[in-house]
Formats: C-alpha cells, sequence, structure tokens
C-alpha cells in the first residue's frame, strides 16, 4: 500500500479564472442566502401581525360580549327601570366608634 504525498488545499486554485468563479459562486449563494432569510423573516413577522390582529378582535368581542350581559343583568335586576340621581352630602358621618 502506498500513500500520495501530494497536498490538497481546499480553496486555493492556481488558475485565476477558476478563483474568480468561486468568488462570484460564494457571492451568489450569500446573496441568496439573504434574500431567502429576509423572505422568511416577513413571512414569519405577517404572520405574527395577522395572529396579533385576530387577538385583538377576538378579545374586543369577548369585551363586548361581556358588557352587553352585564348591562343585561343590570336591567333584569332592577325590574328595566333603572333610577339615575345626583347629590350632593351634607354632613358626613364619622367611621370611627366612640367608646
Amino acid at each position: 500500500m502506498s500513500f500520495s504525498n501530494r497536498l490538497y488545499t481546499i480553496g486555493a486554485a492556481r488558475n485565476p479564472a477558476v478563483q474568480v468563479l468561486s468568488i462570484l459562486a460564494v457571492g451568489i449563494v450569500l446573496i441568496g442566502a439573504v434574500v431567502l432569510g429576509a423572505v422568511i423573516l416577513t413571512f414569519v413577522f405577517a404572520l405574527a401581525a395577522i395572529a396579533a390582529a385576530a387577538f385583538s378582535v377576538r378579545l374586543w368581542w369577548l369585551k363586548r360580549k361581556i358588557a352587553r350581559r352585564h348591562a343585561e343583568a343590570l336591567r333584569m335586576a332592577t325590574g328595566g327601570r333603572l333610577i339615575e340621581a345626583e347629590y350632593t352630602v351634607v354632613t358626613e358621618r364619622s367611621t370611627r366608634r366612640m367608646r
């Protein structure tokens, strides 16, 4: 068995045309990776925005529904009659007990 004494170096082509082509290929791959990453990031942000909008609409809908139920319960508790009035405090009672 004999081993070759030849050294293989990666990326060290002696031909200038091969060097230029390899630099162009690496540049194209790098640009493609950046563009692909930007597209994927855009989709992720778009999905997050859609999810946030859907969550906000659902929260608004539930708050509205609860407010309607509360108003209906209040109306039923008062027999359908609600009296509103303004008042003025003439004298305040003391909350302390006298011993």
